[in-house]
């Protein structure tokens, strides 16, 4: 899996473990809401700071991001996350 498509799946999990609709992860990031969902589906090509941003966005360490187990978990989610998440 390419990097770019490990950073997006682990921030759609670590959102989605944070019950944040995208609305509400974009305001946290001060992304625009259609960059995280770009972001999302491995197709935004970030930058160093970017994914920093991310990473503190979430509170945990930048690696996380490009671990692959989790990112295969995040394969296992609906393509729509948001409806599942508790507003």
């Amino acid at each position: 899996m390419d990097a770019m498509k490990l950073v997006g799946l682990n921030t759609k999990w670590h959102r989605y473990q944070e019950g944040l609709t995208q609305e509400k992860f974009a305001e946290r990031t001060k992304f625009k809401m259609a960059y995280i969902s770009i972001i999302e589906t491995g197709d935004a090509n970030l930058t160093c700071k970017n994914i920093d941003t991310i990473a503190k966005s979430f509170g945990i360490e930048t690696k996380q991001l490009f671990e692959e187990k989790t990112a295969l978990k995040a394969k296992k989610l609906p393509t729509r996350v948001d409806k599942y998440i508790r507003q």
